[in-house]
């Protein structure tokens, strides 16, 4: 069951990333759909770095960011809410 979920992650990542498709050319509809992926606005963001001829008009650099530092903090939060109210018995068998 894992295997299953995590290939279907993958595979709805890589449609909602946006590789492939151009975001300048999208419909706004569509844009709206895939406008909460940190991953698209990335991708774009490097399109609009490699290529001279493309400027990312939809994404924003910004939001990937913002996205990552809200989440390390979660995370650090985490760890220390878990190493508070860690057993003595977790590490018994190591």
């Amino acid at each position: 069951m894992t295997r299953f979920v995590q290939q279907a992650y993958m595979r709805i990542n890589m449609v909602a990333s946006g590789k492939m498709f151009v975001a300048n050319i999208v419909p706004g509809f569509i844009i709206s759909m895939f406008d909460w992926n940190p991953l698209f606005h990335i991708v774009d963001q490097m399109r609009g770095a490699v290529f001279v001829n493309y400027f990312p008009h939809h994404t924003n650099w910004k939001y990937p960011l913002y996205v990552a530092c809200g989440l390390l903090i979660i995370g650090l939060m985490a760890e220390f809410f878990t190493t508070k109210r860690a057993s003595m018995s977790w590490d018994m068998g190591r």
